[in-house]
């Protein structure tokens, strides 16, 4: 992509776009566009099928990926794609197994709206034509979107899904808000990650994560549980606290 940037007549802190493993360029193309249709200027694209810049992909944008310039960001994986973002919702069209809560487009606007009134950084996650998303990168979410479609032909284009949830976006900024504010910041994806990483090696010491075939699932639900808490910086600093008293009351068991 060009390094120049060309934005203009753009919302600023809109959610960010996130594009899991997209396979065709135009389809990235076309998802672009809707999104820059509506206003929205942070596109994420996380580990693309087709080689990047993509030909295919700009003449499908209709110039889009052109003024969105350096906006538009190449990741190797989901992690580090959502580290900033305070709050993040990812769509599906499928039943999951998560305990996640369940919105609308419509629903989804709404929330992300009074979140950036709050000074959260917001996403949201697509997943690949083929299959979607898959269950780890979900489960690092806060809430599902589901798009209401035919029950026996769901399956909707990944550009038609940006442009959706794009236009309930900016449908939405006229909303009316009560004057309550959320008095915390949630905190971030990395923040989370970080904390999940000295959680799991505890875990795995105290034999939590013994059983090889099911450490991957017992993982993704303890993720859940946590992200679906929606946890402060403070409420954090307190877990790590935990992890610690945790992590010192072993050495000294081994000193003893």
């Amino acid at each position: 992509m060009a390094g120049t940037n060309k934005l203009k007549n753009h919302i600023n802190g809109g959610p960010a776009i996130i594009l899991i493993k997209p396979q065709l360029g135009e389809n990235i193309g076309t998802a672009a566009r809707a999104m820059y249709n509506f206003g929205l200027n942070d596109l994420r694209i996380v580990s693309p099928r087709e080689k990047w810049p993509n030909k295919k992909a700009n003449a499908a944008s209709a110039g889009a990926l052109e003024i969105l310039g350096d906006n538009v960001k190449i990741y190797n994986n989901t992690n580090d794609a959502i580290a900033d973002l305070n709050y993040l919702l990812a769509t599906s069209v499928r039943e999951r197994e998560l305990n996640k809560e369940v919105i609308s487009p419509k629903e989804s606007a709404k929330i992300i709206n009074k979140k950036i009134k709050n000074k959260f950084k917001t996403g949201i996650l697509f997943g690949p034509e083929k299959a979607g998303l898959i269950n780890d990168d979900i489960v690092n979410a806060d809430a599902i979107i589901r798009i209401p479609t035919n029950s026996s032909f769901g399956s909707i284009n990944l550009a038609m899904a940006v442009n959706v949830v794009s236009y309930e976006y900016i449908c939405n900024l006229n909303y009316r808000y009560d004057n309550k504010k959320e008095k915390v910041i949630s905190s971030k994806k990395s923040d989370l990650e970080f904390f999940f990483t000295r959680l799991f090696k505890v875990l795995k010491r105290k034999n939590f994560l013994a059983i090889p075939e099911k450490e991957a699932t017992m993982k993704r639900n303890i993720r859940a549980i946590f992200t679906r808490c929606n946890l402060s910086d403070r409420e954090l600093s307190t877990l790590h606290g935990v992890i610690s008293s945790l992590i010192k009351s072993e050495k000294n068991n081994n000193i003893n």
